[in-house]
């Protein structure tokens, strides 16, 4: 396998889709260089082509490039030794994944509208009335459903606080950081600047209060996560 260090490519200052595949380089202790555009230069890489789905984030791996979140964090999950080799495992792993992305689909969805314009698929900000009605139905369902499930599937191995197996996975670090990114006090529900963001006099919107409370085997694990030095080491110095 390539030892080189990878490029991770993504949004200024923005975790998204990127930061699941940040914390498997960081949990392993993996270099990789973390580079961030701009919107004005993710439009001229778009524009050019350069980008295969017209998305980020991308993965460059000497002159190879990964795109699509999954695919480049289950590369970094290989290579960080969080993939595990069984094979029934390692689907169970990946159906945790995917539910992350679906989460995540759902959430960017309460704010954005993917329509087609000019004969291109583009993403259009809706109405703030509308994106506070569907970050309330997001959490009251979506969030509870998936959550519950986690604990569920926790609470199957009375021997094991994590999701798959006796040991972390990539599965983990997914749900932890739906975890993250759900926390109230989390940076960016607050930050006048961030996407999600939304502005008086209808916000500063933030999730429910202890979101966690329900779900006991969850929130241990992501207390087991988050101190792990390298996590720690990294949340203290880029915070969600």
């Amino acid at each position: 396998m390539d030892k080189s260090n990878p490029i991770l490519v993504y949004f200024i200052n923005a975790k998204g889709r990127a930061e699941f595949s940040r914390l498997i380089f960081i949990y392993a202790g993996i270099p990789f260089e973390d580079k961030g555009v701009s919107f004005e230069e993710y439009f001229e890489m778009r524009d050019r082509g350069q980008l295969p789905f017209e998305q980020l984030p991308i993965l460059w791996v000497d002159k190879a490039m990964i795109a699509q979140s999954c695919a480049i964090a289950r590369y970094a999950a290989k290579r960080a030794g969080l993939y595990p080799e069984d094979s029934l495992l390692a689907a169970q792993t990946d159906m945790i994944v995917d539910a992350w992305r679906d989460v995540l689909d759902i959430f960017y969805g309460c704010y954005v509208d993917r329509v087609v314009d000019n004969g291109r698929l583009v993403m259009k900000m809706r109405e703030v009335q509308l994106r506070i009605d569907k970050l309330n139905d997001f959490f009251k369902t979506t969030v509870p459903m998936h959550l519950g499930r986690f604990e569920e599937i926790i609470s199957s191995d009375s021997n094991s606080p994590f999701l798959v197996g006796n040991s972390l996975t990539w599965a983990d670090l997914a749900v932890f950081d739906l975890v993250c990114t759900f926390d109230r006090t989390a940076n960016f529900w607050n930050n006048p600047s961030t996407f999600f963001y939304i502005p008086e006099p209808h916000g500063p919107y933030q999730p429910p209060a202890e979101i966690l409370k329900p779900y006991p085997l969850v929130n241990e694990l992501s207390k087991i996560i988050q101190e792990t030095p390298n996590i720690k080491a990294w949340l203290d110095s880029h915070p969600y």
